[in-house]
């Protein structure tokens, strides 16, 4: 008999627990769950003061326990405006940068290919150099779309950070005129060296793999992107 009237109770009382969460925003998960508390027992008192049904303790928890599953719809638009305000704050902190990273990739980098400015080319790939810049504003933007779990779209974004790395080291090479250098006859020798024509063929080719690195990249980071922002342009 407790346990039905247990039920009757908690099916009247949903409603008006339901009703805070127009005020779930202003809550965390732990404070909502103390109000939800605060309320059933309140409910209690009053049943037993208007002489409905004695709801015995274990009822009570009862009903508690069952409104948890329901506790996370309530909370669930908090989550949601604080995810969103990370996502504006990584956005606007970190996609500005990657969009002069990748113009530099499609406009500076390929003049300087096709004219052979291999000094220019070495100075973009140092530390804080125009292409070395664009790494870290990738990494961070990727993983602003994981929280305690990594999500396979940050680990996918990740992967095409890692192709445009290898295609740096491609151009590295190229900009450095030498190849080899490894193992006890490089020692002996030293690297060697390669022509004007081979390194410009390198180079192009790691352009190439930046290109498709950096656009598999955005992509990535376009999908569920979500009205608020302006997806990212890739490289024609």
């Amino acid at each position: 008999a407790n346990l039905a009237s247990s039920a009757m109770a908690f099916s009247l009382l949903v409603p008006s627990l339901l009703a805070l969460a127009p005020r779930a925003p202003l809550h965390t998960g732990a404070t909502s769950r103390a109000i939800v508390l605060t309320h059933i027992r309140a409910h209690v008192v009053a049943s037993a003061k208007s002489g409905e049904p004695n709801l015995a303790r274990r009822d009570a928890l009862a009903m508690a326990a069952a409104f948890t599953l329901a506790l996370p719809a309530v909370t669930m638009p908090a989550f949601a405006e604080s995810t969103l305000v990370t996502r504006q704050q990584a956005y606007t902190r970190y996609v500005p940068r990657i969009e002069r990273g990748r113009d530099f990739w499609s406009t500076g980098l390929k003049k300087a290919i096709a004219s052979g400015d291999w000094a220019s080319i070495k100075k973009a790939l140092e530390k804080k150099g125009s292409i070395d810049r664009i790494f870290g504003p990738m990494e961070l933007w990727s993983s602003s779309w994981s929280g305690k779990t990594i999500t396979e779209k940050t680990l996918e974004m990740n992967k095409a950070i890692d192709g445009l790395r290898e295609a740096c080291r491609e151009l590295q090479m190229a900009a450095e005129g030498t190849e080899g250098g490894g193992g006890f006859f490089g020692f002996i020798g030293g690297p060697k060296k390669i022509d004007e024509a081979k390194r410009k063929q390198i180079a192009q080719s790691a352009y190439d793999k930046g290109v498709k690195a950096i656009n598999t990249y955005i992509e990535l980071g376009n999908e569920g992107l979500g009205l608020q922002f302006s997806p990212l342009d890739i490289i024609d």
